[in-house]
C-alpha cells in the first residue's frame, strides 16, 4: 500500500477512536445527572411519605382537641340536667347531649381512618427509608465506576493524542489538511476502501479508470462521488 495511504489510515484509526471516546465522555455528565436524580427521587419519596405522616398525625391531635371538647360539653349539660326545672329544659338538654354524643363517633370514625392512615405512612416511610439506603449503597458502587471510566477516559484520550499528534508530524501538511477536511466532512470516513466496484463511503459505483488508477497505488485517488481517499483492498 502507498506508504502516503497506510499513515492516513492509522491515523484516521486514532481520529476515529479519539471521536468515540469524545463521545462517550460527553455521555458521563448525563448519567451523573441520572444518578442525582435518583438519589433526589429516593430522598423526596422519603420526604413526601413523612410530610404525609406528619399531616395525619396533626388531623388526628385536632381530633383529639374537638372531641374532649365535645365531652366537656356532655359532661356540662348532664351536670346542667340535674339542675332544671322542667320538663322542656330537660329534653332540650337531652337533644343536646344526644346531639355531642353523635358528633363525638363521628369525631372518633374520622379519627379511627386516620389512625389507619397513620399507620400506613408510617410504614410508607419505613419501605422508603429502605429504598434511599439501596440505592444509596447501589449509587456508591455505581459512583466509583463513573469515576473509574472518566480516569480511563481521559488516560485514552492523553494517550491516542500523543500518538495523532505524532503520526500527524509524519505526514505533509497539505496532505493532512485535505485529510482533515474530508474526516470533518464525511463523518470520519476520509479514507474507504473499494468493495466490487463500489466506494465503500457512498456505496456507489466507481469508474473503471477509478479503480485502475487506486489498484496503481501511487497516487491519492478520490472518489468522484463523495470525495472521499479510494484505497484498493486487493479484490
Amino acid at each position: 500500500m502507498n506508504p502516503i495511504l497506510e499513515k492516513l489510515l492509522i491515523l484516521q484509526d486514532r481520529d476515529t477512536r479519539l471521536a468515540r471516546l469524545a463521545l462517550e465522555q460527553s455521555r458521563l455528565p448525563v448519567e451523573e445527572a441520572a444518578l442525582d436524580d435518583q438519589a433526589k427521587n429516593a430522598a423526596a419519596a422519603v420526604e413526601q411519605a413523612r410530610a404525609s405522616c406528619r399531616r395525619f398525625e396533626t388531623d388526628r391531635k385536632k381530633l383529639e382537641v374537638e372531641a374532649a371538647g365535645k365531652e366537656d360539653l356532655v359532661r356540662k349539660y348532664k351536670t346542667q340536667l340535674l339542675e332544671v326545672k322542667n320538663n322542656d329544659q330537660f329534653h332540650a338538654l337531652q337533644h343536646e347531649i344526644t346531639a355531642s354524643e353523635d358528633e363525638i363517633r363521628k369525631i372518633e370514625d374520622v379519627e379511627l381512618d386516620l389512625m389507619e392512615k397513620l399507620e400506613q405512612a408510617q410504614k410508607e416511610i419505613k419501605a422508603t427509608e429502605t429504598s434511599l439506603q439501596d440505592v444509596t449503597r447501589q449509587q456508591q458502587s455505581q459512583r466509583d465506576e463513573l469515576k473509574r471510566k472518566v480516569a480511563l477516559i481521559e488516560k485514552q484520550t492523553q494517550e491516542l493524542h500523543a500518538e495523532r499528534v505524532r503520526l500527524a508530524s509524519e505526514i505533509e501538511e497539505d496532505v493532512l489538511s485535505r485529510y482533515e477536511r474530508i474526516f470533518r466532512s464525511k463523518h470520519g470516513q476520509a479514507i474507504v476502501g473499494i468493495s466490487r466496484g463500489m466506494c465503500m463511503g457512498c456505496h456507489l459505483k466507481l469508474t473503471a479508470q477509478e479503480i485502475h488508477n487506486a489498484q496503481r497505488d501511487n497516487e491519492m485517488v478520490a472518489c468522484t462521488n463523495c470525495g472521499r481517499v479510494l484505497y484498493w483492498t486487493g479484490e
